[in-house]
C-alpha cells in the first residue's frame, strides 16, 4: 500500500493527472462564441492531449522502473 501511495503522490503522476483534468474540462466545456470548426478542433486537441499525457506517463514510469531494476542488479 505504501508503494501505491508513493506512486500516486509523485510529481510525475500529479502532473499527468492535472493535464488529464484540464483536457476533460476542455472537452466538456461548451464554447459559446466559438464556431463549429473551432469547437471540433478543441475537442480533437483535448482528446489528443489526454492520450499523449497517459502515454507519456506510462513511458516515463517504465523508464524509471527499468533504471531502478538495472541499478538493483548491479
Amino acid at each position: 500500500m505504501k508503494a501505491f501511495l508513493t506512486r500516486i503522490s509523485s510529481r510525475k503522476f500529479l502532473t499527468a493527472l492535472a493535464v488529464e483534468v484540464a483536457a476533460v474540462v476542455a472537452l466538456f466545456t461548451p464554447a459559446d462564441d466559438a464556431g463549429e470548426l473551432e469547437a471540433a478542433a478543441v475537442k480533437i486537441a483535448a482528446l489528443a492531449v489526454m492520450l499523449l499525457a497517459a502515454f507519456g506517463y506510462g513511458v516515463v514510469e517504465a523508464s524509471v522502473d527499468k533504471a531502478r531494476a538495472g541499478k538493483a542488479t548491479e
